[in-house]
């Protein structure tokens, strides 16, 4: 049972093409969903898009690591995954009949071949839109748990992209108090609505501290993904405080050791989502995570390059964008 297939591809810098593909007929124990919506990743796969990330891969390449969809197939191996079932995709395991692309990923596909390790069953009330940016989601609630965020910290997020806004939101759901930092007042407007004071200068954030006589933060996380402003965590942390990097940052990042070195933090790199997707679906289906308030466009699959046009090249008007595929 070969798997035709249509899949956004990139056959080189700053494109994106849809094109025909195949993949090869499934093993027992890999299951074949149907893709109902597929989550772009600004950062990451932006930074595939533009030819800046190759280690990953090269073109012409198959990206994507997060969407939803319906079992149309299940191996008799696959476990107690059945045909039906609806559920979040963050990787594929196929491989390809046709043509030669390499899989960076690869779940921008109307159809795709998974294990059951890439799936996740989606709980009631979870939306598809709302599950098919789960790997960016998990990504802010991987930083929260890895630095250990309870009610007793005070968090600084610098940056309110989707990472930052899903990191605050965890944050705030461990009882943390947050506050935001953001160049663009739409951005921190988005995080007061999700119940978290923002601001949208240093010298307001530094206003905030000293009329609360603290400190500094216990927890200031990086979330801009730029490595011009690494030293505003650092200027906000508090004495043994904890700093996290969350998100990836291209090239060599510097930072000012004496600040970090005088205040003796604790700095944390998590990298991908150690696994929380799961987590931040349940955290969705029982309202403590509101995906829906970060999603700002919708794009026919077919219209790719204008879809990744607006979220890798023109951030600033955009939150989440996703791709619908049709059924």
């Amino acid at each position: 049972m070969a798997i035709d297939a249509r899949a956004v591809c990139f056959t080189r810098a700053d494109t994106a093409e849809m094109l025909d593909v195949g993949w090869e007929e499934p093993q027992p124990d890999q299951i074949v969903v149907r893709m109902k919506v597929s989550g772009i990743s600004a950062g990451t796969e932006g930074s595939i898009f533009r030819g800046i990330r190759t280690h990953n891969g090269t073109f012409p390449l198959i990206t994507g690591y997060q969407g939803a969809g319906v079992i149309e197939w299940a191996g008799e191996d696959a476990g107690d995954l059945r045909e039906g079932q609806r559920v979040a995709v963050t990787s594929v395991a196929g491989e390809l009949v046709e043509p030669d692309l390499q899989i960076v990923w690869g779940t921008h596909c109307d159809r795709v071949v998974a294990n059951p390790s890439g799936v996740h069953p989606m709980p009631e009330g979870v939306a598809d839109e709302e599950a098919s940016l789960c790997t960016l989601w998990g990504t802010g609630r991987h930083g929260v748990n890895v630095a250990r965020v309870d009610a007793d910290d005070t968090v600084l997020v610098i940056g309110l992209g989707l990472v930052g806004l899903a990191h605050a939101q965890c944050a705030i759901a461990e009882g943390a108090e947050v506050v935001g930092l953001d160049l663009a007042e739409d951005r921190a407007q988005v995080l007061r609505e999700l119940g978290a004071e923002a601001f949208t200068s240093e010298e307001e954030v530094r206003a905030w501290v000293d009329e609360r006589d603290l400190p500094g933060f216990s927890v200031a996380t990086q979330a801009t993904q730029s490595g011009d402003v690494t030293d505003v965590a650092l200027q906000f942390a508090a004495r043994m405080g904890r700093v996290v990097w969350q998100g990836w940052y291209p090239g060599r990042v510097c930072f000012d050791f004496n600040a970090a070195h005088g205040r003796e933090v604790v700095m944390h790199f998590p990298c991908s989502t150690g696994g929380t997707q799961p987590q931040t679906l349940q955290m969705i289906a029982q309202g403590g995570f509101n995906a829906e308030a970060l999603i700002t466009h919708s794009f026919p699959a077919e219209e790719c390059q204008a879809a990744y046009d607006l979220a890798v090249f023109r951030p600033m008007e955009c939150l989440g964008v996703v791709l619908e595929w049709s059924q």
